[in-house]
């Protein structure tokens, strides 16, 4: 309590730690406070070893070796980081924002950057019968090992990226791949629809539409799943050993409500001019927050982190004006030059050094 940090940044995936990081570079020093005992969000606690394209200048990479990134790059700006703290209530009093944690642990700041992504990581059901029965026996909502499907017959559910990116990775991996998805229209990305539609041509897959669940049999996990066209009733059953279902993830929007932002109908945090609430001295970034035009992208978040950082600096010391430290890069660049990667240290320098 004696401490009043610049910002606080509350989540520690993809969105806070470049949030964190941008921060760092306007001189600030933040502190993140992320409710599970490692950073890295959803890339890391749900998609570990899901294959990620969309990143600007890294062909590919897995979920978690982008969270480990991520996490060495912000680390580089000596951040404060707090794990198992789970913001439970925040409220102002004279301009200073005081987080109280569900541990007890109490902050306070001047600014804050909810970078919660979907909260807890509730699954969106789809409803099927089975569903709740069959789940951890069979029929999962994200992949974690993709080892774990090897020589399987998979089902998997969906029209949006993570239902075509999975169809695209398991298909060497299983035995045969079966993707179904309930109507014409997908989410995912066109380029991404127009890949799976090509292995379904070339029958490296088979792509069923507008199918869905009507029933799930098994001993003690799933054996078979009977599917049918929700157009014409035709019904099929197939061999099936895993159902992954793909709809997304439902933001947890209790806590956020409590703290008195403003959501919109699906739960998403409303932001404005430069990643702004309805609350003053606190901005919001990635997949907590919803806007015209938005897509729940990476890129996007990164793009977010960067305008919510300068919004926090103009915040807490006023337009033009930045934190008592500039951050010199790393501390070991690569010039490509032996000798002078050898000596530079990249230590950080007041700003009057400039």
């Amino acid at each position: 309590m004696d401490k009043i940090y610049d910002v606080i940044i509350i989540g520690g995936g993809p969105a806070g730690l470049m949030t964190a990081f941008y921060c760092g570079t306007g001189g600030m020093k933040p502190m993140i406070l992320e409710a599970l005992d490692f950073l890295g969000g959803q890339s890391a606690a749900l998609y570990p070893e899901k294959p990620v394209y969309d990143v600007p200048a890294i062909l590919e990479c897995t979920g978690q070796e982008l969270s480990d990134s991520l996490t060495e790059q912000v680390m580089q700006i000596e951040p404060y980081v707090e794990f198992n703290q789970s913001v439970e209530s925040i409220k102002q009093v004279d301009g200073v924002w005081t987080l109280t944690c569900k541990s007890g642990k109490v902050y306070q700041t001047k600014a804050i950057v909810v970078a919660t992504g979907k909260g807890a990581f509730s699954p969106i059901k789809i409803g099927c019968p089975g569903e709740d029965d069959y789940h951890g026996k069979g029929l999962c909502y994200s992949v974690k090992h993709i080892a774990d499907f090897k020589g399987q017959d998979i089902l998997i559910v969906g029209g949006g990226d993570s239902a075509m990116d999975w169809t695209c990775t398991l298909k060497d991996v299983a035995k045969s791949v079966t993707l179904i998805h309930r109507r014409d229209g997908f989410k995912a990305h066109i380029g991404a629809v127009n890949q799976v539609k090509a292995l379904s041509e070339a029958g490296e897959i088979q792509m069923l539409i507008p199918y869905e669940i009507k029933k799930i049999e098994g001993a003690n996990k799933v054996e078979k799943v009977t599917i049918f066209n929700n157009q014409t009733n035709e019904e099929t059953v197939k061999p099936i050993q895993s159902i992954i279902i793909c709809a997304g993830f439902r933001p947890t929007a209790d806590a956020l409500k409590q703290w008195g932002l403003e959501l919109n109908e699906k739960g998403f945090i409303k932001t404005h001019e430069i990643c702004k609430t309805n609350l003053s001295g606190i901005f919001a970034v990635g997949d907590a927050t919803e806007y015209p035009g938005k897509r729940h992208l990476i890129v996007m978040e990164f793009g977010e982190a960067a305008s919510a950082a300068g919004a926090v600096s103009t915040h807490v010391y006023g337009k033009g004006k930045g934190g008592a430290e500039w951050w010199a890069g790393p501390k070991k660049k690569k010039t490509g030059n032996t000798e002078i990667d050898k000596d530079n240290n990249g230590q950080k320098q007041p700003v009057s050094a400039k």
